[in-house]
């Protein structure tokens, strides 16, 4: 007894082995925000320090940036598409 063997096109088979996991998007979506909700944490602190001398707005570019290559070892890790880590990283500049 000889089993059957199937034979997809290969077009089909190249559409599957390009799908995401279904929760990539979900992990994509958690640091994108993670990383801003510590950016945020990161300017609110820095402008407590300052007792309010200096604006949110005057430093959120600079902690934003930071968050963001503090995250990018998170973006390397997932092993998210490069598309993602290049969002990440210059979002909000």
């Amino acid at each position: 007894m000889k089993s059957e063997r199937r034979s997809f096109p290969r077009s089909a088979q190249s559409g599957v082995a390009r799908k995401q996991p279904p929760n990539a998007q979900d992990v994509e979506k958690l640091l994108h925000f993670s990383r801003q909700l510590y950016a945020h944490a990161l300017t609110l602190q820095e402008v407590i320090r300052n007792d309010g001398e200096v604006a949110y707005e005057d430093l959120k570019p600079r902690y934003d940036r930071q968050a963001a290559q503090q995250f990018e070892i998170f973006y390397h890790t997932f092993k998210l598409p490069s598309r993602a880590r290049r969002r990440g990283a210059g979002s909000g500049e």
